[in-house]
């Protein structure tokens, strides 16, 4: 049995069921998965993750958590440790480069095993592309044989901060989500939809939009509210979905235009599903975004959507014109006015057949078996 070790920061509700299901698989290939991680949690995630969807190997390490700056840092002595005195592996993949315990992960690792970094940033997520931040990315990524990710533009992002990666493989893995939640489960809260709508004060000639995120810069939320401001469009209610230090400049924003948002908050996930379930739209106007979960739970959920061309997956998610559109919301303002108007007066019919292509995307593109069936006996292969 050959054991892999994946060391990340946190637990996060959407990494639960890949994590099960990677268990299971890698099980039946003759693998075993650790996962070590760093905290129990972050100040800026309020996820509720209930125990019994840890099914598979894990183990919580001590450590320091300071902030610095934007960045929640961890540092974890025990961690690191481990890696030196317990060799009972023989690959280790790291989640990313956002803290001391990442940056010395690879340094402790033993000489044998195979050291691969789960990258998910993309050129346009990241600010710092020169100086010390290149060299300390050059150097991170330079010390792996190999790395995971998400799709093509985080390759270019790794060719970029490594112009030297000679044989280095990739690991193409898309993000996952539970599909029983929000393809199955989602189909059968669908047919409360009109006990949602009325609960939530969206009439029958009036669309759901909703917009679920974190209220931090990045988001575009109040660039995307400037934009709702001009559009005239008087048949729609959108739904703000999430939490964080943006919220009073939202909400002045929301007062002085006098559009229909309504903020409701970080909601725990069963919420969400209604959300989901009873919304006409999902919208993700990020000005940044490596390769975010929401449009893929979007998409299962047999949703239109209306994202950034910013984001790290939308040529993953998005078939444009056909399941929904996207726009730069820094340089393509008219365009993206124009889609909200389309938007606006689109059918029922008609935003129905782009729900349906939505989730004809996922199906081909997202199946969560055969994802990581695939990527599992790649890396025995290579282990």
């Amino acid at each position: 049995m050959k054991n892999i070790l994946i060391i990340t920061n946190i637990p996060a509700p959407y990494r639960q069921k890949m994590f099960n299901s990677m268990s299971n698989i890698f099980t039946l290939l003759g693998l075993s998965l650790k996962v070590l991680y760093m905290a129990k949690k972050e100040p800026n995630r309020k996820w509720k993750i209930k125990q019994e969807t840890y099914q598979y190997h894990y183990k919580f390490y001590w450590g320091l958590h300071p902030i610095i700056g934007n960045m929640f840092a961890h540092f974890n002595p025990g961690l690191l440790l481990r890696l030196i005195f317990k060799r009972d592996y023989q690959a280790v993949i790291l989640g990313g480069m956002a803290s001391p315990t990442h940056w010395l992960v690879p340094f402790f690792v033993k000489r044998n095993a195979k050291k691969f970094m789960w990258v998910e940033s993309n050129l346009t997520s990241v600010k710092r592309t020169k100086g010390l931040s290149y060299r300390l990315k050059n150097l991170l990524l330079s010390k792996q044989d190999g790395f995971v990710i998400t799709g093509n533009p985080q390759k270019e992002y790794i060719r970029y901060f490594l112009p030297e990666i000679g044989e280095r493989f990739f690991f193409i893995l898309p993000n996952i989500i539970d599909e029983s939640l929000f393809y199955h489960g989602i189909r059968k809260i669908r047919k409360d939809k009109h006990q949602i709508l009325e609960e939530a004060g969206v009439s029958e000639d009036c669309q759901m939009w909703i917009l679920p995120g974190q209220f931090i810069e990045k988001k575009g939320i109040l660039e995307f509210l400037d934009l709702l401001s001009i559009s005239d469009i008087s048949n729609v209610k959108l739904f703000l979905l999430g939490d964080g230090i943006l919220r009073p400049q939202i909400s002045k924003r929301i007062q002085n235009f006098n559009i229909p948002v309504e903020i409701i908050g970080f909601v725990q996930q069963e919420v969400m599903l209604r959300y989901y379930a009873a919304a006409d739209l999902f919208i993700l106007p990020s000005l940044s975004d490596p390769s975010p979960l929401s449009p893929i739970e979007a998409i299962a959920s047999g949703l239109p959507i209306l994202v950034s061309s910013k984001i790290g997956n939308c040529d993953d998610v998005l078939d444009e014109g056909q399941n929904g559109w996207s726009y730069d919301p820094i340089t393509e303002k008219d365009k993206g006015a124009k889609i909200l108007k389309k938007l606006a007066e689109s059918t029922v019919n008609q935003r129905n057949i782009m729900g349906v292509y939505s989730s004809n995307i996922y199906k081909e593109r997202f199946d969560t078996d055969k994802l990581i069936t695939d990527f599992s006996e790649k890396l025995k292969k290579f282990v």
